[in-house]
């Protein structure tokens, strides 16, 4: 675990994911609010698959993003950007009531996901009482149930 010296921003954003189009994206453009407004949201990115990918928690949450190509006057663009706004990383499988007192938190305002078509099926098999159940809708749906079963008067955006 690093030592991490940037700052650690409230969570308000549950991201389903941790890979590199979120962290490069999503994690970014977050990186930037922060840095531009009074936005100040940090990012909680939940790993919900089997991916033998290393937990960004290793890393204090810290990752850099590399801009490569031409910016607005065409001029060659190569930007490291070190990204500050993940928080912390969260498995679902391991840490599954972690997963469902995030919605109990009513700073959490915003829920991201790149799960495409191949990710969102049916799973016949999943049950409310799954801990966790095993497909992304399948997930989503119970930290819904459960943000509106405690903060009805809140929910997310």
């Amino acid at each position: 675990m690093l030592n991490r010296q940037q700052p650690r921003y409230p969570e308000r954003i549950i991201q389903f994911g941790t890979g590199n189009f979120l962290r490069g994206f999503v994690g970014w453009q977050i990186d930037l609010i922060n840095e531009q407004s009074d936005f100040d949201g940090g990012i909680v990115a939940l790993k919900s698959t089997d991916s033998r990918q290393p937990s960004l928690n290793e890393q204090d949450g810290l990752y850099t993003v590399l801009l490569r190509g031409l910016d607005d006057e065409g001029q060659v663009l190569d930007a490291p950007r070190l990204i500050t706004s993940l928080n912390r990383q969260l498995d679902i499988a391991e840490d599954f009531e972690g997963f469902l007192a995030l919605a109990h938190d009513p700073k959490m305002r915003f829920i991201f996901s790149n799960t495409t078509e191949a990710g969102i099926y049916f799973e016949a098999g999943d049950r409310f009482e799954d801990r966790p159940p095993s497909s992304f809708p399948a997930k989503l749906t119970r930290l819904l149930y459960e943000r509106y079963k405690v903060l009805p008067e809140v929910g997310f955006g």
